[in-house]
């Protein structure tokens, strides 16, 4: 399905292209291509719902849900104010399209195409922050999540620029085509991160999949990659660095000795977490063991989040709940204690 979603996003594209090339080159006006007029305006709206869609597939595993329905009213809703034009025969559009009348049929008010435009930024920003603090995204996933989602937002950005530039008469509208050209970069961008998203929930690097970020040499051999990954283990587990809550990567580097760029490799590649979420796994791990003895020590949950490293109380919460299946330290407690 994740698959077929990426192909209809690329077909709808390459017809907007298709249309907008028949415009180019005035055939679009002939009765054979007419009914092309204002075809494309719907597809603006659907492009972010794909995304989305597509997105929820990849991580969350989930196909169509009845919800989703939600996502037909803009597009549906375009086509119903545009009918009364998509109704005319070729002959009748011909003629209104030639004398200049498309909007005496066609209802697209000029505020129509910033609502368009802030519901296709709300599907970027939608698709982006409903998914990056998933469980399922880890250090890699969440690189793949920004390049993918990114390059959308390139291409509404660029359009949202367009339509700014033209509405204000800062650039002639003939000139859309230096427009598109670089809309079909980010557009290829997207599909290309759709194409190598498996590699990347299957455990290779952003880098490596990456066709203008060549993996470069760093050094670390595989054999070396894992030793210097036992030896961070066991610095974690006896030296407890992370119970620091000043604690920054390049203080990780010296006790490791290696370079921060080295350190921050190891940690991204084997465990794909962030330097910051690798530490505090740590954290956690020790603020669940004290929370199963506070019936004895009677320490506050304030104080067992700064026993364990964190600086404040909001960061260590957020931190719990991330590793703790959403779940906040009391209700942690009140489970465990129950079981």
């Amino acid at each position: 399905m994740a698959n077929i979603l990426l192909g209809i996003y690329t077909f709808l594209f390459a017809f907007e292209l298709l249309n907008n090339s028949l415009r180019w080159s005035g055939d679009i006006y002939a009765a054979s291509f007419v009914h092309l007029n204002l075809a494309h305006f719907p597809l603006w709206t659907v492009y972010g719902a794909i995304v989305f869609i597509y997105t929820r597939k990849v991580i969350d595993h989930t196909g169509f849900i009845w919800r989703d329905l939600l996502f037909l009213v803009p597009p549906t809703t375009t086509v119903s104010m545009l009918y009364p034009f998509y109704a005319l025969s070729s002959q009748e559009k011909v003629k209104v399209v030639l004398e200049g009348r498309t909007y005496d049929y066609a209802y697209f008010p000029n505020s129509a195409i910033w609502i368009v435009i802030a519901i296709m930024f709300f599907y970027a920003a939608y698709t982006y922050f409903n998914f990056w603090r998933n469980k399922k995204v880890g250090f890699r996933e969440n690189k793949w999540l920004k390049w993918f989602v990114g390059s959308y937002f390139g291409f509404v950005l660029l359009f949202a620029l367009y339509i700014f530039l033209v509405r204000f008469g800062l650039m002639n509208p003939d000139y859309d085509y230096l427009v598109d050209i670089a809309i079909v970069g980010f557009i290829g961008m997207l599909s290309f991160f759709g194409f190598v998203q498996p590699e990347i929930f299957e455990g290779k690097s952003i880098k490596e999949v990456l066709p203008f970020v060549k993996y470069r040499k760093t050094g670390l051999s595989e054999a070396l990659s894992l030793e210097m990954k036992a030896k961070l283990l066991r610095i974690m587990e006896e030296r407890e660095p992370y119970l620091d809550n000043d604690l920054r990567l390049d203080d990780l580097s010296m006790l490791m000795n290696l370079s921060r760029n080295h350190t921050s490799q190891i940690i991204n590649e084997h465990f794909n977490l962030s330097f910051f979420d690798f530490v505090n796994q740590y954290r956690i791990k020790d603020a669940k063991n004290l929370l199963l003895q506070n019936k004895e020590d009677h320490r506050t949950i304030t104080q067992i989040a700064y026993d364990v490293g964190f600086n404040n109380r909001a960061s260590f919460y957020k931190a719990f709940k991330k590793f703790s299946d959403g779940r906040s330290p009391s209700d942690y407690a009140k489970q465990m204690h129950a079981s």
